[in-house]
């Protein structure tokens, strides 16, 4: 059985507020909408959107929601600030409510690193990816997510300025 698991970095944000609290801007919400928009048309699959608790990654969570309505929205503290490996365990944690698809909305360095990881030989993915950047992969399941375990079946961008 082939489950699909997509990174996603949070689309445009504003500034002030403190890091935390940074909302999307009317373009980053307008990214967000039109990349759950894309991902849909190229069959990119989501039963569970799981997101750090900053604001801009809940806004953007849900902005792609509304492109997947049967998928459940989850907050998730740690996503905030944690490394690739914790990132992995997490998703292996969210698993039994995941489904076969689960999509991650989170921050830069971490998603690229993260994607970095799950790609064999990087498979050509840059450190530091755009916001409403996704990277979406097949996996054999989500409680063993490592070094090299993904097949990277593609890359999408919301256009910049949307």
């Amino acid at each position: 059985m082939s489950y699909e698991f997509t990174l996603v970095r949070h689309a445009q944000a504003g500034y002030g507020r403190g890091d935390h609290c940074r909302p999307l801007t009317p373009a980053g919400v307008r990214q967000a909408r039109q990349l759950g928009t894309l991902l849909v048309k190229e069959g990119v699959e989501v039963e569970l959107i799981l997101h750090s608790t900053a604001t801009r990654a809940a806004q953007s969570a849900e902005q792609l929601g509304q492109s997947y309505p049967d998928a459940q929205l989850l907050p998730e503290d740690e996503l905030y600030h944690c490394s690739p490996e914790r990132l992995l365990r997490l998703v292996g944690e969210y698993a039994p409510v995941g489904g076969t698809a689960i999509l991650v909305v989170g921050h830069e360095p971490i998603i690229s690193m993260t994607a970095q990881l799950l790609a064999p030989d990087n498979a050509g993915i840059p450190y530091g990816v755009s916001t409403a950047t996704a990277i979406a992969f097949k996996v054999t399941g989500f409680n063993h997510l490592g070094s090299s375990s993904g097949e990277l079946t593609g890359v999408f961008h919301a256009p910049p300025r949307a």
